[in-house]
């Protein structure tokens, strides 16, 4: 075989993990029709530094590349990818990554928002290229696919190679070291590692624990690493997908040791009360009604079970789905009441009105950020507050990635002051330093509370407190005088430097 090592690379280096009889038919696609399997076996075995085996099972069968994508001679994986000059660890990383390894290479670190969990991933992709393995990140969302894409770019080792899967992108670990995935694209795709080993970090990995997200967390990575700021569900679906693919969580980070390690911010929490109209609390108090009659019905007959209550909107939603009659109308019922009553609730004039009044504490800070319901609400309040000489921008999933990344990028310049954005800033986007978030809709959802408190309490480098501003109307299921975000409450409130509730009128100028 002239040039046989050459040949038998760029086989491997085309679809990496071969056996030495696949390699030969490949050789013989190619015209090497004499080629034999022991002839493909010398080659191998002859050149131990081009050609890596697998070490246990069926991958002892299987072959790659000793470095995959680079020309015969070049050096093996665990040469090739040194340890990347990295920013000095906090504490609490360190402890998380050193029970991570303890548990097996695998667990989820559980850490508030803010505190640096991508880092933590990617010291445990830089490990698994140093063993000569391949790495996959799921994420799921395009911004986070970008968000995570830059991150690796800058701290791994030269010569790594970084792929993308969605976004109009279908790398694959065929052709590249590490690939960053969007859950919907990785879903129908083949992530098996290419080389001995491999390791899968899923970055908010609570949102894997549902029906057709759980697919995409592959057996085929001996090592998982789980990354959340809050890892249950209330759906129970991280015991029944979660727990059993990571082990469990092997470390957890809370407000408390953040604070006192420097790793976050100190904080004040606000809770600002604002009223409905006449006309409001009627339209209120009759789709609260209408909810209550539904769900009675759908429980006296035994369809769902009222706690908890993710499995309850769970199976209502299920029920909705099947048609307009019996059941599923009394669902499709439910859910419009909701749905209705929420986006009164979020759209009351009555909000926008204490954002005006709020606009003095907003142009005090460094940089703020608003949280609304709707698209729509976002664009008023932007509007709002640039009528109160505010430089303020709407950040929705209206606009596309590159409109987004371009006001987020003026934001972190200091030429937008004020952000206002629904949902698309809760989750894993890295916002620039603010010091002040200012909360149109809250949920009821404590993992919305702590993903949107996270957004401000990144540390600053001048030391100074975040503040977080809740605003709430009185009467309703936002009021904390119910019960109203009792669980996300509790937690900070042994933290916080002060929770205050009130009508805001100390937050309307100057402190």
């Amino acid at each position: 075989m002239p040039g046989e090592a050459e040949e038998v690379s760029g086989v491997l280096r085309s679809a990496p993990g071969r056996t030495a009889t696949e390699v030969r038919d490949a050789l013989r696609e190619l015209g090497r029709s004499s080629v034999t399997t022991a002839d493909v076996w010398r080659v191998l075995d002859a050149h131990p530094r081009l050609f890596q085996r697998g070490v246990s099972g069926e991958s002892a069968k299987r072959w790659w590349p000793a470095a995959p994508g680079r020309g015969v001679g070049a050096s093996r994986p665990s040469e090739q990818h040194p340890s990347a000059s990295m920013p000095d660890l906090y504490r609490w990383q360190t402890e998380a990554l050193d029970a991570w390894r303890t548990q097996g290479g695998r667990g989820v670190v559980e850490a508030v928002t803010g505190t640096g969990k991508t880092m933590v991933g990617v010291h445990a992709v830089i490990a698994e290229l140093a063993a000569g393995g391949q790495a996959c990140v799921l994420v799921p969302t395009r911004d986070l696919l970008h968000q995570w894409g830059g991150v690796l770019s800058r701290y791994l080792p030269q010569g790594v190679t970084v792929g993308l899967l969605g976004d109009g992108r279908i790398d694959g670990l065929g052709e590249h070291d590490v690939v960053i995935a969007v859950v919907n694209s990785a879903r129908g795709a083949d992530l098996r590692p290419r080389r001995p080993g491999g390791l899968l970090v899923a970055d908010e990995c609570h949102r894997y624990g549902s029906e057709g997200n759980h697919v995409a967390l592959r057996v085929a990575f001996p090592r998982r690493l789980g990354l959340s700021a809050t890892y249950a569900r209330s759906d129970d679906g991280h015991l029944a997908w979660l727990e059993p693919y990571f082990g469990g969580t092997c470390y957890r980070i809370g407000y408390a040791r953040a604070i006192a390690d420097g790793v976050v911010a100190r904080f004040t929490v606000d809770l600002v009360a604002v009223r409905f109209s006449d006309a409001e609390r009627g339209e209120y108090d009759e789709l609260s009604q209408l909810m209550s009659s539904a769900k009675a019905k759908l429980i006296a007959k035994g369809t769902v079970r009222a706690e908890p209550f993710g499995q309850f909107i769970e199976a209502v939603a299920r029920l909705a789905r099947q048609g307009v009659d019996g059941d599923a109308g009394l669902a499709r019922s439910y859910l419009a009441a909701m749905q209705g009553r929420r986006r009164l609730m979020a759209d009351t004039p009555a909000k926008l009105d204490m954002l005006a009044r709020l606009a003095s504490a907003v142009q005090l800070a460094d940089r703020a950020i608003v949280f609304t319901h709707t698209i729509a609400g976002a664009e008023r309040g932007a509007l709002m507050l640039r009528q109160e000489g505010i430089a303020a921008e709407a950040v929705h999933s209206g606009q596309s990635f590159r409109e987004r990344r371009q006001i987020l990028a003026s934001f972190g310049a200091g030429a937008v002051h004020a952000v206002v954005a629904p949902q698309v800033l809760d989750e894993g986007v890295d916002v620039p330093a603010a010091d002040l978030a200012v909360i149109l809709a809250a949920s009821r959802s404590r993992r919305q509370m702590v993903q949107r408190m996270g957004r401000v309490l990144r540390r600053k480098p001048d030391g100074r407190m975040a503040r977080f501003v809740i605003v709430f109307v009185e009467g309703t299921v936002e009021d904390p005088a119910g019960g109203a975000h009792e669980g996300f409450l509790d937690e900070v409130t042994a933290v916080a430097e002060a929770v205050r509730t009130g009508r805001g009128d100390h937050l309307f100028g100057p402190s």
